[in-house]
């Protein structure tokens, strides 16, 4: 067995790391979720740990679909042919069928172009920007399906984004537009015939609270979806202390945090509407305080400006970058290998990438992204600069990362500044990173670390850094957790709490950057249930483990927790 068959069986056998006996379920069933109760951990506000378990394709209860195959692509028979526009016409094609409904989730598909195992060359990229549209291989080992990203221009390889135009794939397109604007469009929101509403003046809504009292529930129904868009304010920068950002060394200054690019929107759906008390259900918890002393949030229907796609899927292929073997920092060549973006209910799964910059990205318009079952192996690029070698990023809201595995990354499992959450990162490891996992700048909030082992692992406070990171982090819960070095950092900004409970690990003595106040939750009870993330979603599915272990694909002995 190959060291990386042995490193991916090790991050999928993470879910077999027993902390319980191996008579667990026979002789205490109701402990999968029987201490949820105890982990509600209130802090000094009332903010608890919010319920993670809406988060990956289609909220985590429904099974990644396998879409019929409906074009097949057979390797070159010359092995120095460009592959890339066979690919595409391939990919585009399928997306020109008509969409047909699939199972009772909502899922509408097209087809799948299957990439029969052999060597492909792809001098330029791969766009999906079609719903129901999924690229499969036939093994993400090197006897599988092995699409090379070739050449040395500096892109993104496999682009999932509804806001791409096919062509934008093109060897021509990429040499002059990879990596600009044009290859990352952003998406926003568009007015709606709705009423905006806004929250109760004086309410002040929790971490963990579903519950969203507005001025008015007029014009609003059971199963609309909204953006609960909590406004940035001078006040609340100015109490964080991230108006007065230190200069990095050099005396180079940090940029100050301004309240106009610190507006949060959380995406979530009413799923019931008090009409005497003014109040929303919402389906998924907030992951930020919203704070009665600060503006209120305003609370409108959500519909995105310009198109995204669904149902779309990366799955069971090797990707490999090409790079000069005489410079083992080349940076001219594949950058992130899969990019998921303008996305909702995608998924990356059984993919093995090797050799690129970067790995694997939930980009900030995604939501409901699952990867699962994937390595990101041995990267190139400058070892230790910014923004490289960030394996397994989580940028938009409700990701799910699970069972994954990475070596030599600066940045395992990551996210980026002002993420609004929530996401999760479960049974997954990082080898031999050279920095730390968790999130990386600017307040990203409500991420779940569960069963996540790798070198480093920080919530804390990053200041100057990166031109003015400050703080990283906030309502973070890092959950049986295990980190191998001893500088691990967990720090709590003013009027946030990131709860820490089962972490193996040495905290260090001397953090980057001390801060007076309140310390993390940590909490000494016994790590069970062994995995958060499985024990909500079983709770969500009413206990039933059989149901979330086949829904999850798996149907083997079972055993606790579920190899899901």
């Amino acid at each position: 067995m190959s060291l990386e068959q042995i490193g991916r069986r090790a991050g999928r056998m993470l879910a077999n790391r027993m902390r319980a006996p191996p008579s667990y379920h026979e002789t205490c069933p109701s402990r999968d979720t029987g201490d949820l109760d105890q982990l509600k951990l209130p802090d000094a506000d009332g903010n608890t740990i919010p319920n993670f378990s809406r988060v990956g394709y289609r909220e985590g209860l429904a099974r990644i679909p396998f879409i019929p195959v409906q074009i097949v692509v057979e390797p070159s028979l010359d092995p120095s042919s460009d592959d890339t526009s066979r690919i595409q016409e391939a990919i585009d094609a399928v997306a020109q069928s008509p969409l047909i409904c699939m199972g009772e989730d909502g899922a509408r598909i097209r087809g799948t172009v299957l990439l029969k195992a052999g060597t492909y060359r792809v001098a330029g990229a791969i766009v999906i920007n079609a719903s129901g549209t999924v690229l499969r291989g036939e093994g993400q080992d090197e006897s599988g399906t092995i699409v090379i990203a070739t050449g040395n221009i500096q892109r993104d390889f496999v682009l999932v984004n509804g806001m791409l135009g096919s062509e934008m794939g093109a060897v021509e397109m990429q040499r002059t537009k990879a990596r600009t604007a044009e290859m990352q469009p952003i998406n926003g929101y568009r007015g709606s015939k709705k009423p905006d509403t806004y929250t109760s003046r004086g309410a002040d809504i929790l971490v963990g609270s579903t519950q969203i009292p507005v001025e008015s529930t007029k014009g609003y129904k059971i199963g609309d979806r909204i953006v609960i868009e909590r406004p940035g304010c001078d006040e609340w920068i100015d109490n964080i202390r991230m108006n007065c950002l230190p200069s990095r060394p050099g005396n180079i200054q940090s940029n100050q945090w301004t309240a106009k690019t610190y507006t949060f929107r959380f995406e979530r759906k009413i799923v019931a509407i008090d009409c005497a008390t003014n109040t929303f259900t919402i389906d998924i918890p907030m992951v930020m305080r919203l704070d009665p002393k600060y503006p209120q949030a305003r609370v409108y229907e959500l519909i995105h400006k310009m198109p995204t796609v669904s149902d779309v899927g990366v799955e069971n292929l090797r990707l490999v970058s090409e790079y000069d073997p005489c410079n083992p920092e080349d940076e001219n060549h594949g950058w992130y290998a899969v990019i998921m973006d303008n996305t909702v209910h995608g998924w990356v799964a059984d993919v093995t990438t090797v050799h690129f910059v970067s790995g694997i990205f939930a980009g900030r318009w995604s939501r409901y992204i699952t990867i699962q079952d994937c390595s990101v192996l041995d990267p190139v690029s400058k070892p230790t600069e910014g923004g490289r070698r960030y394996q397994f990023n989580l940028s938009g809201q409700m990701g799910l990362v699970k069972r994954c595995y990475t070596t030599n990354a600066r940045h395992d499992f990551i996210t980026l500044g002002r993420i609004c959450g929530p996401n999760v990162f479960v049974d997954s490891t990082g080898v031999n990173g050279n920095n730390d996992t968790g999130p990386h700048e600017r307040w990203a909030m409500g991420t779940l670390y569960d069963n996540i082992t790798c070198n480093t692992l920080n919530v804390r406070q990053r200041s100057w850094m990166g031109s003015g990171q400050g703080w990283a982090g906030v309502f973070h819960v890092i959950y049986n957790c295990t980190a191998h070095k001893s500088n691990n950092c967990f720090q709590d900004p003013p009027g946030a709490t990131n709860w820490i409970i089962g972490f193996q690990g040495a905290l260090t003595k001397r953090p980057a950057f001390e801060e007076p106040g309140k310390s993390p939750m940590f909490c000494t009870l016994p790590s069970y249930p062994r995995s958060l993330y499985w024990a909500q979603l079983i709770e969500r599915a009413h206990g039933d483990i059989q149901y979330v272990k086949k829904i999850a694909g798996y149907e083997g002995k079972l055993q606790y927790p579920p190899r899901l």
